[in-house]
């Protein structure tokens, strides 16, 4: 497999303290999900089932998006062990190939530690519309 590295960066336009979203801006999710091992009763996990993102996007968005700026992709790591999700982190960052450009699309993923980890990243377009590392629902299935 490939190896990527991550920086994770805070945009200047922060959505804790925004209650509107702007239609000329682009979004992403931005929450983790704890897995099945974590039982505590949250926005982003009832009972360690994976999180229904259609409905987060619905009643939560401004509490669960950051708003993607340039040169960002829409991410979504997840960690799995003995092929169960441990954890899986939605955000905006930017994803770069190690020794190479940047990487704007795509899943890859490796080993480490005992844990497969995935990474998959994409490019939400313009508008209040649900961003596209919630379409990334397959590794739950």
């Amino acid at each position: 497999g490939q190896t990527t590295t991550t920086t994770a960066e805070t945009t200047e336009a922060s959505l804790t303290n925004d209650t509107t979203l702007n239609n000329d801006w682009s979004y992403c999710f931005e929450f983790t999900w704890f897995g099945p091992g974590y039982d505590n009763f949250t926005l982003y996990n009832v009972n360690g089932t994976p999180p229904d993102i259609d409905y987060l996007f619905e009643h939560h968005k401004t509490s669960v998006l950051c708003r993607r700026t340039a040169n960002q992709v829409c991410a979504r790591y997840t960690y799995k062990y003995n092929g169960v999700v441990n954890n899986a982190t939605y955000m905006c960052t930017k994803v770069q190939e190690v020794g190479g450009g940047a990487i704007t699309s795509g899943c890859y993923s490796q080993e480490v530690d005992g844990y497969d980890v995935e990474l998959c990243v994409c490019e939400s377009g313009s508008g209040i519309v649900k961003p596209c590392n919630g379409a990334l629902q397959t590794l739950f299935h």
